[in-house]
């Protein structure tokens, strides 16, 4: 059983750092003149930095503790929620990086307007503001759950204390900094984080305590795809499935979108999305390998429920792993890289959603002559009230029996997936009507609580079926406008009875996927009045959506088009961005920093006699090498 507790230097490794990191949000504030410095820097963050931030929005402390669980728990199955990201995101990013970026605007959906028009820009980013508000809240609970046991062994509100304690601090130097900070230091987090996994995982391998490769391979238990998790929760392969192709349109929209438009052109916005895959790629060795030897290790959870400190033990899987294998110095190090990992994905999200308040919201339908010092004022504030709210849900979270992987899967399947469906599909093709959006989004929302609620369905027929739901909306949408009558009133007619035998449908397929159970209980769910009263408002919602004009009907086609045109028109640097006053010295701290990094292995090897210490060394000068050929 490991050490709860941490040696001094542990402590003051954590401390520099996020001092450290302080100072940097304050330091890139300088080059903050107005919201389009805070919210995309200037279209000048370098590529690699662009690709790096997106890797670590990824992530947070929640890899190392509600996804770390959950391959404690599953074994090789959990391995494959790893795996499969990255594939999705390799079609997604292929789709929509170039169009991302010739879109040319500063928030995630301020394309909507453009393409589905006010009211749906309105409605969709009160929506996005809504479900992501929940994120940020999931990374604080994560990285306080992890750091608790470690930094404040014998304190028994430790994970409350610090969930308050790093809401705070990532609000401090998010507002200073904007998208300069956010970016530029996660690509220091980046570097830590990453050196320190991977001399967890030669350490393992080299103790003998696994044996080799194949021994190690050998010993964990062959996969299974049916597993049942503490709260009731289940996953079988669907849930692969279903996360595969969620993961196409939910790693290119949002806060992750924003990457591909924080770059100069759409040539550096493709080298963005190559960079994360190639990154992606490592996630199963860094991430997925060291449960799994906790699994080994600690194969009873019982015997991990003294150092965890939490009703969930199973989610200290991981820092057990590494105060097991790493000396003095090295654990501290890993901690603050759990909390610049959370970091890094809190103050995305909040930079992302203060972007979408005071420009689609605040300078859209508020204060239209709003100046560029008004929205960095009301980002700021924005930013504030998101901090404070995180704060609180994540104390509900830590407190639910539910645990933090499986609460963060059921909330993309109510909400995330039928917001980033329309955002996707309204980008790649003219399909979808300017109205669409709404009812595709709502339909995506009903379908999920009927399947979660209703059905009790498992979280991979949930996601596939919202997916098939939410896309045929934005379709039927387009349909229902092409039936025309004589009168007004015979077209609503028509069009509500097409409407009709959409939801249909839909309830035709609900009942045939869950058939198979050939349970009395499904049949009543499948008939009950709140199943038909949503599947009724879903006709309704999409017959009056697509009877009501554009609220621009004069000048939406003509809008549609322009918007269109921006998508097939290459960036031209030099007139759209003009010339490079000075906004990219940002990336001479990163070189100087990275410089320093590289003597920590000196200073492990005098202080700890750590044998691995040169990988440190590599990672860090490889990193500098790198950036003086790229920059």
């Amino acid at each position: 059983m490991p050490s709860t507790g941490l040696p001094v230097v542990d402590y003051a490794i954590v401390a520099v750092y996020l001092v450290a990191v302080l100072g940097a949000g304050f330091w890139f504030a300088r080059f903050n003149k107005g919201g389009s410095d805070f919210f995309v820097g200037g279209n000048r963050i370098p590529w690699w930095a662009a690709g790096i931030s997106f890797y670590m929005t990824t992530f947070s402390a929640w890899m190392f503790t509600g996804a770390a669980s959950f391959v404690y728990e599953t074994g090789w199955f959990g391995w494959l929620y790893f795996a499969v990201k990255p594939i999705g995101f390799l079609i997604g990013f292929q789709l929509s990086a170039v169009r991302w970026r010739r879109a040319r605007i500063t928030s995630p959906v301020q394309f909507v307007e453009a393409r589905y028009g006010r009211w749906t820009r309105l409605v969709l980013s009160i929506v996005l503001v809504l479900s992501m508000m929940y994120w940020p809240a999931h990374h604080l609970a994560s990285v306080a759950k992890i750091s608790a046991p470690a930094l404040l062994p014998d304190m028994p509100e430790a994970i409350n204390v610090l969930i308050v304690f790093f809401g705070l601090f990532v609000l401090l130097y998010s507002v200073a900094g904007g998208i300069w900070a956010v970016s530029m230091t996660d690509v220091l987090q980046f570097l830590v984080l990453f050196a320190v996994c991977v001399a967890v995982i030669v350490a393992i391998f080299s103790s003998g305590d696994v044996g080799s490769v194949g021994d190690f391979i050998a010993s964990v238990p062959t996969i299974s795809f049916e597993h049942k998790l503490a709260g009731g929760a289940v996953y079988t392969s669907w849930y692969v499935w279903g996360f595969l192709v969620s993961s196409i349109f939910g790693t290119v929209v949002g806060d992750k979108a924003q990457r591909f438009f924080l770059v100069k052109d759409e040539g550096e916005a493709l080298k963005t999305g190559w960079m994360g895959f190639g990154l992606l790629i490592i996630s199963p060795l860094l991430f997925g390998l060291p449960p799994l030897v906790g699994k080994l290790l600690w194969p009873d959870i019982s015997m991990l429920t003294a150092f965890a400190g939490t009703n969930r033990p199973e989610e200290a899987v991981f820092i057990a792993v590494v105060m097991k294998y790493m000396p003095l110095g090295i654990a501290g190090l890993f901690i603050a890289a759990m909390i610049a990992a959370s970091m890094s994905a809190l103050d995305s999200v909040w930079n992302t959603v203060s972007s979408i308040v005071s420009i689609d919201l605040y300078k859209g339908h508020i204060n239209a002559n709003a100046s560029e010092a008004d929205l960095l004022r009301v980002g700021r504030w924005t930013t504030i009230f998101l901090a404070v709210a995180a704060i609180g849900m994540a104390l509900l979270i830590v407190n639910s029996q539910l645990g933090i992987f499986t609460i963060s899967n059921m909330v993309l399947g109510l909400i995330g997936i039928p917001v980033t469906i329309p955002l996707l599909v309204g980008i790649l093709t003219r399909v979808p009507t300017r109205t669409s959006a709404i009812p595709a989004i709502l339909t995506g929302i009903g379908i999920s609580f009927i399947s979660r609620f209703e059905l009790d369905w498992t979280l991979g027929p949930q996601y596939l079926i919202v997916i098939g739901a939410t896309f045929s909306s934005l379709f039927v949408s387009r349909l229902l406008t092409k039936i025309q009558a004589p009168s007004s009133v015979a077209v609503l007619i028509l069009r509500s009875v097409g409407a009709l035998v959409f939801a249909a449908s839909i309830c035709g397929v609900l009942w045939l996927w869950d058939a198979p159970r050939m349970s009395e209980a499904a049949t009543v769910t499948v008939l009950s009045p709140l199943t038909w009263s949503i599947l009724v408002a879903i006709a309704v919602l999409h017959a009056l959506m697509s009877f009501r004009p554009d609220e621009t009907e004069g000048t939406s086609e003509e809008n549609l088009n322009a918007f269109f045109e921006r998508l097939r028109t290459p960036i031209n640097v030099a007139q759209e961005l003009g010339p490079d006053e000075g906004i990219a010295r940002p990336n001479e701290l990163v070189s100087k920093v990275t410089l320093a990094l590289a003597a920590i292995p000196a200073i492990l090897w005098i202080t700890t006699g750590f044998q691995f210490t040169a990988l440190y060394g590599t990672v860090f000068i490889t990193f500098l090498a790198f950036w003086k050929l790229f920059r």
